[in-house]
């Protein structure tokens, strides 16, 4: 894994319609009135379930059926300490048993500020461990909640490919993130402590609708190739298929996208009612991994496995053609 410098200086737009709004509650919120927290507007909670390697939130479980009483969508959030790899991956075991068995519409997602003493490199293995952990077990890419100058600085491309980002940047008129490793914005904390009438002060946060679990796979939606003719642009082909340029970005994970060429193979993720076939297989690139296969496409590392019959789920090779298991056929 290596560091790209973002380089383009134009502040990140959403992935999407941010229209979602949400809040995030700790036990030190006290007991919060989610019934007012829904009138006041907000549709979505987050909820600090665990911390470090064995801390789970005492309001945890009180919380979770307040919110879904409410009718709250509910996400699970987790405070990341480890110091090692190894360590980060005994914290997403340990946070997703206390998810398990829980209902959870949005993706789950991991805060890690705790950098002292840490090299970028250490840094960006460290989360890497614990996203693909939780990845490859829930089948969802967790979101990556960090503040804006970590966005910018700390957090590599190749894990800003794979896994959507919820910027922390309250009181400015936009995030200030700058594009190259995102291309944009899936979640953003716009108030530390902003003011839900009749509740708390609560952070407060905007969402697309790529944060909930499933934006991404099949039903409403589903997964078709193209192939890119002579004068394409990724703007014309977003326009047809009722997708955007981003959204084919980040799942063909394309460097530039003024830089496609004829011949191209491109996967799009549009309207279930599009007249073209389903598009079921992927054939494995340099750099490839089966977490992050899986989490481009929306599915789990278990299911590319079973499907694919695969022996080592950490051995595949360049040119392998897998079958995804997304089109109706396969399911």
């Amino acid at each position: 894994m290596t560091e790209t410098i973002a380089t383009r200086t134009e502040a990140l737009p959403p992935l999407g319609n941010a229209t979602i709004q949400g809040v995030t509650v700790r036990e030190s919120d006290g007991s919060v009135n989610f019934e007012r927290v829904r009138d006041a507007g907000f549709s979505v909670v987050y909820l600090r379930a665990t911390a470090g390697a064995d801390y789970v939130d005492c309001r945890l479980n009180a919380n979770a059926r307040s919110a879904a009483a409410a009718g709250l969508d509910i996400g699970y959030l987790h405070y990341l300490t480890a110091r090692t790899p190894e360590a980060a991956r005994a914290q997403a075991e340990f946070f997703l048993s206390a998810i398990e068995g829980r209902e959870a519409a949005m993706r789950p997602a991991m805060r890690f500020d705790r950098f002292r003493g840490l090299d970028v490199q250490t840094i960006n293995a460290i989360g890497e461990a614990f996203l693909s952990t939780v990845a490859s077990a829930t089948g969802a890419a967790p979101l990556i909640k960090t503040d804006a100058q970590s966005a910018n600085l700390i957090w590599y491309r190749d894990l800003a490919q794979q896994y959507p980002l919820w910027v922390v940047d309250p009181n400015v008129a936009a995030p200030t993130v700058v594009s190259g490793k995102w291309e944009g914005w899936t979640g953003w904390e716009y108030a530390e402590y902003g003011t839900v009438e009749g509740a708390v002060d609560l952070p407060l946060s905007l969402f697309t609708p790529e944060a909930r679990i499933g934006s991404g796979a099949e039903g409403d939606t589903k997964l078709i190739c193209v192939t890119v003719a002579y004068g394409d642009t990724l703007t014309a082909i977003a326009r047809l298929f009722n997708t955007t340029v981003n959204a084919i970005v980040r799942l063909n994970d394309i460097d530039n996208p003024d830089l496609i060429f004829p011949g191209q193979r491109l996967y799009l993720r549009v309207p279930a009612d599009t007249p073209i076939a389903c598009c079921d297989t992927y054939t494995v690139r340099r750099g490839d991994t089966l977490t992050a296969i899986a989490a481009r496409f929306g599915t789990t590392v278990d299911r590319l496995v079973a499907i694919n019959q695969i022996p080592d789920e950490d051995l595949i090779v360049i040119g392998q053609v897998l079958t995804l298991g997304l089109c109706p056929a396969e399911n």
